[in-house]
């Protein structure tokens, strides 16, 4: 019985021993060895992350003035767009500078920026991560810019600090936030638009795309026709029309309020 006792001990302590090398043959348990020398990160979006919408309306109507326009062109319309501001976190050096290191020493320049993909918090100080030369691994940035002697390696979701020395060339290097921004206008979400389609067996055809019913930034269109007379007043999507002449290639109109 002793025998089996200490050989079920020898093991034990073998499987603790076998993390020094690339063999990996008890995955729990090394990420629960991990967990004591690790620090969870906090991944920042990787897609530039919406910050506000607001919606804009451009309306093409004027009332009661007369107007015309050619085959297919919009006679009226009253398009309502949403606005979209993202907001991306970066860094950027305020001049050239090295880490240098007693492997490959690795350049930043100050006219790149480097996306920040993370922060972890060590001893109560929060830093942030960028990209070294290989993905595998990870710089750290101060609070105040200034970057940490020593890089990092994202494992299973938390970083752990490497014993390499990288030495910040010159010591007055920096890396600072930039934020930037831009701005991307959808395809109406509201309203309707009105297009004029010719003369065809004796009637005036209209097109109209109705945006009210929009669903991922489509919508639904239906083609109206009304007997071919000068001086006929219509309706279309509750606006009245006063055709004053229309034929194959242009209409003259006045939109009544």
């Amino acid at each position: 019985m002793k025998k089996i006792v200490m050989l079920l001990t020898v093991g034990i302590l073998s499987g603790c021993s076998i993390k020094a090398s690339d063999l990996n043959i008890w995955p729990q348990r090394n990420q629960w060895v991990e967990s004591f020398s690790t620090y969870p990160v906090n991944f920042t979006a990787k897609e530039p992350q919406l910050v506000s919408s607001e919606f804009v309306d451009e309306k093409s109507i004027k009332y009661n003035e007369p107007q015309s326009v050619y085959l297919g062109a919009t006679v009226l319309s009253n398009k309502v767009y949403r606005i979209n501001k993202y907001r991306e976190n970066l860094l950027r050096a305020n001049e050239d500078g090295i880490m240098n290191s007693a492997s490959v020493p690795d350049r930043i320049f100050a006219d790149r920026t480097y996306k920040v993909i993370g922060t972890v918090v060590i001893d109560g100080v929060e830093y942030r991560l960028f990209p070294t030369f290989s993905e595998k691994y990870v710089f750290m940035v101060k609070p105040d810019g200034q970057l940490f002697d020593e890089i990092g390696q994202i494992r299973n979701g938390r970083l752990a600090v490497l014993d390499a020395t990288f030495v910040p060339t010159p010591d007055t290097l920096r890396m600072y936030p930039v934020k930037t921004s831009k701005t991307e206008q959808t395809k109406p979400v509201k309203g309707f638009e009105i297009k004029y389609d010719g003369v065809h067996d004796g009637k005036m055809w209209f097109t109209v795309l109705d945006y009210s019913q929009a669903a991922d930034n489509g919508g639904s269109f239906q083609n109206v026709s009304f007997p071919r007379r000068d001086n006929a007043i219509i309706n279309i999507a509750g606006n009245k029309i006063k055709v004053l002449s229309a034929d194959e290639q242009k209409i003259e109109y006045m939109v009544l309020k």
